[in-house]
């Protein structure tokens, strides 16, 4: 009875042909690391003339191959999908690397499989310990040198030692080591890969000079990124069908994980960037790696833009503050962001002053004593002398500003200042608030040039007047004339 299919060797040598020849030996090399009580591994990469090149990969694990039919079986249920803590699913990365050999040889434990021209024949040789895979392959001189250089940024095993054409792959030194749940594959009782959460090692890394940030599968890159980090997760990750793509959920996932265990880490050029967007809109971030964020990119002092206090956004950007305006962030990310509690509305921070309690009431009025009738005296003659306008005063016990200005009113804050301000010669103290507050005559806007226009124009002319009527600031004078 004929199978119910074949696959053309040939068909499947273009195919992959197509992916380049940087996974080539990612795809052998990951079958070796996992093999059972390996140690050791060597991967020899030489010319072969003709355009070929031969590629060995030795292992010493004490197993080998546990059934030699897995050899060159494409889809053999494999143990390796019971094992999310192993790289292999589908018995189908050598297969993909034979189907570029000219002759290729796979001999282990279980015995020797040799596939040439005119097919494949098995033998009975055997060796002790380990797999070697010997294969030619058509790879000229400069797809080999690439996958050589491919290799290089892999990450061994620390417990394994391997060596390219001599050279041991030296293991990078961590950013962080972190544990996190993430979705993996895992073979259910029928075999059927189904994906499922589990916790998982997470390592990050400072990427090469010049190579873009990158996921790895337990050592293997599958996946650029171009994040700040290279991150290696310690299971098996959900990879399209030709392994050279991440599910777009999981990098989600992976992203949030990194910035919750990783914020503190992240540099000044990378809080602005996509990825870093995509991980604080996550419903699964945390207040503190967004506040470590915020902090990051905008500084110490922020506020949210306040539609119900306009002056407040003016004061705020002048004391100092970063005022974010609706479209910095999206609906989901100001969720996160206003979670954290650490970004408050300007009304909140740098609110307009209002003569009302903390309540919203009316503040209690001061009874005036002499020093404050006085003062308010002087205040409505020098509105009416610098702006020609008639204003009133009032003195209340407490609200959120030392004095305020509006609708022809200047009111002054007892509770703040104290009895004791008012009283006394004039003092500059006291000419630098009013001129600030009648200022507002004009505008409201603090960072205005009609507001700075108005108070250089008051300034100017309370000098002139002085230089004309240095009795008209002696409040000492005044104040004898009351008793």
């Amino acid at each position: 009875m004929s199978a119910w299919f074949e696959v053309s060797k040939d068909g499947l040598s273009r195919l992959v042909s197509r992916r380049g020849s940087h996974w080539i030996l990612g795809e052998l090399l990951q079958n070796a690391w996992d093999a059972p009580g390996v140690t050791m591994v060597n991967v020899t990469v030489t010319a072969a003339g003709k355009g070929m090149t031969q590629v060995i990969i030795e292992d010493d694990s004490p197993v080998g191959f546990v059934d030699l039919t897995h050899a060159f079986t494409l889809f053999a249920d494999s143990g390796k999908k019971n094992d999310p803590s192993l790289r292999g699913r589908f018995n189908l990365g050598e297969k993909l690397v034979l189907s570029l050999c000219r002759e290729a040889e796979i001999a282990t434990t279980q015995g020797t499989v040799l596939f040439g021209p005119d097919g494949r024949r098995s033998l009975k040789a055997k060796r002790a310990r380990g797999t070697s895979f010997r294969g030619t392959m058509r790879l000229n001189r400069v797809d080999a040198e690439a996958a050589l250089a491919e290799v290089r940024y892999f990450i061994p095993p620390p417990t394994i030692k391997t060596f390219v054409n001599g050279v041991e792959l030296v293991r990078r030194e961590p950013l962080r080591t972190f544990s996190c749940s993430l979705p993996t594959e895992i073979a259910d009782k029928e075999g059927v890969m189904r994906r499922t959460k589990r916790k998982s090692e997470v390592t990050l890394y400072v990427p090469p000079d010049g190579r873009p940030g990158t996921v790895y599968e337990m050592g293997i890159p599958v996946c650029e990124t171009g994040d700040q980090f290279d991150v290696d997760v310690g299971q098996k990750v959900p990879l399209s069908f030709e392994r050279d793509a991440l599910l777009p959920s999981f990098l989600r996932d992976l992203r949030v994980a990194v910035i919750n265990s990783a914020a503190d880490l992240v540099d000044d050029h990378a809080v602005a960037s996509d990825w870093i967007g995509q991980a604080i809109a996550s419903p699964n971030v945390e207040p503190e790696a967004v506040e470590r964020i915020l902090r990051k990119r905008f500084g110490e002092k922020i506020v949210s833009f306040d539609p119900n206090d306009r002056e407040a956004n003016d004061r705020a950007v002048a004391a100092g503050y970063v005022v974010l305006h609706g479209g910095t962030f999206t609906k989901e990310q100001w969720h996160n962001v206003r979670a954290t509690n650490f970004v408050q509305p300007a009304g909140k921070v740098t609110p307009t002053p209002k003569p009302f309690d903390p309540e919203g009431k009316p503040a209690k009025v001061v009874e005036r004593t002499k020093g404050m009738r006085v003062f308010a005296d002087f205040v409505q003659r020098l509105a009416r002398e610098v702006m020609g306008v008639e204003i009133g005063v009032q003195f209340l016990q407490s609200f959120n500003a030392s004095a305020a200005y509006g609708s022809r009113q200047m009111t002054f804050n007892v509770g703040r200042l104290g009895v004791s301000w008012f009283e006394g010669p004039l003092r500059e103290e006291q000419i630098d608030l009013v001129i600030h507050e009648l200022a507002h005559e004009y505008s409201d806007n603090h960072l205005s040039k009609d507001y700075n226009d108005a108070l250089t124009r008051i300034g100017a002319k309370a000098v002139m007047l002085a230089l004309r009527d240095a009795e008209f600031f002696d409040l000492q004078q005044d104040c004898e004339s009351l008793e």
